[in-house]
């Protein structure tokens, strides 16, 4: 009789604190959190404005982000002094709240500068569009042009691939989850004859790697015209919510 009470007890608590352990330990041990609560920050590239981000940002939106479309003049100071007014401006608008950032070209060497300046800002996921993490060679041949030197001032020059004085050069890689997609025709020769290697018309696909990416992907599409390709924020949403690229996408869209 008292084997049969402790067996009737043993199956009387099963049957009363298993569905509660099904619904709670899982979440427990591991919680992933829906990115779509952490706000998007947006930030264009030299000679760029927050348009150009325009068609994705009303794609967050659609998806239920909410986004910051951040500008800032990009030829008036260096790439760092950009980098701490983008850390400051993030402070006024969420405060030290976990954010998630896409970056585009020269403005993903802003956020390095600013991500490195202000640890306090945590980054959940972080998505590079063709980045010139190496700087670019493109640069190197604009460079050559007094008016290309006049009008991009002293960015125009920290872009350079053989400047190896520039900051961003120099700083660790970032500490959250982040990918890179980089524009480019997958063959040797890129959309631009100047340039050596693929490349998106700017930025070789050499030049987009950067030490500790989570995911690299390239997709047949020139330098701006990645912000505007479907691909790009379908790959951003697979990539914020699962911290990878999706392989099953068609890039040419």
């Amino acid at each position: 009789m008292k084997c049969l009470t402790i067996q009737t007890f043993k199956l009387l608590s099963i049957r009363w604190f298993l569905p509660f352990l099904i619904v709670t330990i899982p979440g427990y041990i591991h919680s992933s959190p829906d990115p779509a609560c952490y706000p998007v920050y947006l930030v264009h590239g030299i000679l760029g404005f927050p348009e150009v981000f325009s068609l994705m940002e009303w794609r967050f939106e659609q998806a239920g982000y909410t986004t910051y479309n951040y500008y800032y003049p990009s030829t008036e100071k260096s790439i760092r002094e950009h980098g701490l007014d983008f850390g400051r401006w993030i402070l006024e608008q969420t405060g030290q709240d976990t954010i998630l950032l896409v970056t585009h070209s020269m403005g993903n060497l802003v956020a390095r500068e600013m991500h490195n300046a202000y640890p306090q800002i945590p980054v959940y996921r972080w998505l590079m569009i063709a980045p010139p993490n190496q700087g670019a060679q493109s640069a190197d041949l604009w460079s050559k042009i007094p008016l290309y030197r006049w009008w991009t001032d002293t960015p125009g020059q920290e872009l350079r691939y053989s400047n190896e004085m520039a900051s961003y050069k120099h700083l660790p890689p970032p500490k959250c989850e982040f990918a890179i997609i980089a524009g480019g025709m997958k063959n040797e020769v890129g959309f631009s004859l100047l340039l050596d290697g693929d490349d998106d018309g700017k930025v070789r696909v050499e030049e987009t790697y950067l030490e500790g990416y989570t995911d690299h992907i390239v997709m047949p599409q020139v330098h701006t015209g990645l912000l505007f390709a479907k691909n790009t924020f379908e790959q951003a949403l697979h990539f914020f919510r699962t911290g990878r690229f999706n392989p099953e996408l068609v890039h040419d869209k």
